[in-house]
């Protein structure tokens, strides 16, 4: 972490008040100079004495000091906090934010490094236990020099558990770690999906409050002519008044998109991590040119691209081989031991005082078999929750995928449609309605109906393209690859 300290603004100014008040301050009273010294203070101050520049001094170090201080603080740690938001906020940058601090993703990376320290420790022997025995000590002298037997033993001993155990505990490890793995790539594609998502929903209230702020400009110019015509006599009073109601109506729906502005900005805020207090600039284009990938394709390549569906595979083999260390853990294992006991020569000691040396070994009996084998039998009912899992994984992905594969066929065709058909012919005939108004030939109720028209198709296809947006993110998801 660098400490990034600020050499302009107040601090320039200290230091080089600090540099001349240092300078005048030690510059000898008696300097054979003669009056240059006095003269060139009195030229920084014609009223400063020694003693007062001395305190300049004092006060610009103060000063350097606290700002140092101050400045010190300010490391890359704190710009990550508040980073810097582009002026146009663009669905890459969104991404690129999302992948470095979102917490979910953050949650499930912690995740798979825990899975990951979790190998060793399942492959790795117990540790040996070392052990003293202060042996064969009578208790009438409670000396080790009364009777040859008495003496201080050492032992050691190491559990060694059933052939096979260790090694299939490693292995049920790796597959749980290879699972977690899967899961963070996956929760990266969920992670992108919900991003995009957000921003898109983002980007359609902006531009569905853009759009009601032009109908509302639009209406009030309606309005207007219609008072214009009511007051000449040409129109009536029925006119002005539903204008007014359709204007009322169209400032009500301006604080709806306000209020979906709002809640939009807080969810793509909270899923980039972003302070709570950020105010996010205004979206780049909805506009979504990317070809409709082929369904068929998609589901093929399904069981080998999809992180979540390979992960519910390492489970269900995670889960066999957790079946194999029940059934290992149910089989005798051996504590193998070593002692070595000092002793003293003694009167009668056949050996003259040697030392002694022991081996021997431990078994466990597990004998209550039907404690082994319900842990046997709890492991195969797991075994098969991953499995039905797994058919439900497979399942819900294909059902995601085709379902996304046809809303963005729809919201594309839907796009298209609008785009070039229902939005400029709404226009069209909103402009003729306004001629045909004003020389008397439509009544006004004609003329709001044909606003009204423009304004549903134009809401329609920024709704349209949003949606596209959200199906390809939700097809990428459900697929399990990227498809641009």
């Amino acid at each position: 972490m660098k400490p990034m300290v600020s050499a302009g603004g107040a601090t320039a100014p200290a230091l080089v008040l600090l540099f001349c008040a240092t300078a005048v301050a030690q510059e000898p009273a008696n300097s054979p100079n003669g009056p240059k010294p006095l003269a060139w203070r009195e030229k920084l101050h014609p009223a400063a004495t020694h003693s007062q520049i001395s305190l300049l001094t004092a006060a610009a170090l103060a000063h350097l000091l606290l700002l140092l201080i101050v400045a010190t603080p300010v490391s890359a740690e704190s710009q990550e906090t508040n980073p810097s938001i582009p002026s146009v906020l663009t669905l890459e940058w969104c991404m690129a934010r999302a992948s470095e601090a979102n917490p979910a993703l953050a949650e499930a990376a912690a995740m798979a490094s825990a899975a990951k320290h979790r190998i060793r420790p399942a492959g790795a022997f117990d540790d040996p236990r070392l052990a003293y025995d202060a042996s064969n000590v009578p208790i009438g002298d409670f000396d080790f020099d009364s009777t040859p037997l008495s003496g201080h033993q050492l032992g050691l001993r190491q559990k060694l558990p059933f052939p096979g155990l260790l090694s299939s505990r490693k292995g049920a490890a790796k597959r749980g770690f290879e699972a977690s793995s899967l899961l963070v790539e996956d929760q990266r594609l969920l992670t992108d999906g919900a991003v995009e998502t957000a921003w898109a929903e983002l980007a359609f209230a902006q531009r569905a409050l853009d759009i009601t702020d032009r109908n509302i400009q639009l209406l009030r110019q309606l309005a207007a002519t219609a008072e214009s015509r009511y007051r000449v006599g040409s129109g009536l009073q029925q006119d002005v008044l539903r204008a007014q109601v359709e204007l009322t109506a169209l400032l009500q729906e301006r604080l709806r998109r306000e209020e979906a502005i709002a809640r939009t900005s807080s969810h793509v805020v909270a899923l980039l991590d972003l302070p709570a207090d950020t105010e996010l600039p205004r979206t780049a284009s909805l506009n979504f040119t990317e070809a409709i990938p082929a369904l068929s394709p998609l589901l093929t390549r399904l069981a080998d691209r999809n992180a979540r569906l390979r992960s519910a595979e390492k489970k269900v083999a995670e889960a066999r081989l957790r079946i194999r260390v029940a059934e290992l853990e149910g089989l005798p294992d051996i504590d193998l031991g070593i002692g070595y006991r000092v002793r003293k020569s003694v009167p009668g000691d056949a050996v003259d005082g040697d030392d002694f040396l022991s081996a021997g070994f431990t078994i466990r009996l597990p004998v209550d078999r039907s404690k082994w084998r319900a842990k046997v039998s709890e492991q195969r009912a797991l075994l098969r929750r991953a499995e039905a899992e797994l058919r439900g994984v497979r399942a819900g992905l294909s059902s995601r995928t085709r379902n996304a594969h046809a809303q963005l066929v729809r919201a594309s065709s839907e796009e298209a449609l609008l785009d070039t058909g229902l939005v400029p012919q709404a226009r069209q005939s909103l402009e003729a309605s306004r001629s045909a108004y004003k020389v008397g030939r439509i009544e006004f109720l004609s003329l709001l109906d044909s606003q009204v028209r423009l304004l549903g198709a134009e809401l329609r296809l920024v709704r349209a393209r949003a949606d596209k947006r959200r199906a390809f993110a939700a097809l990428e998801t459900a697929s399990g690859e990227k498809l641009r």
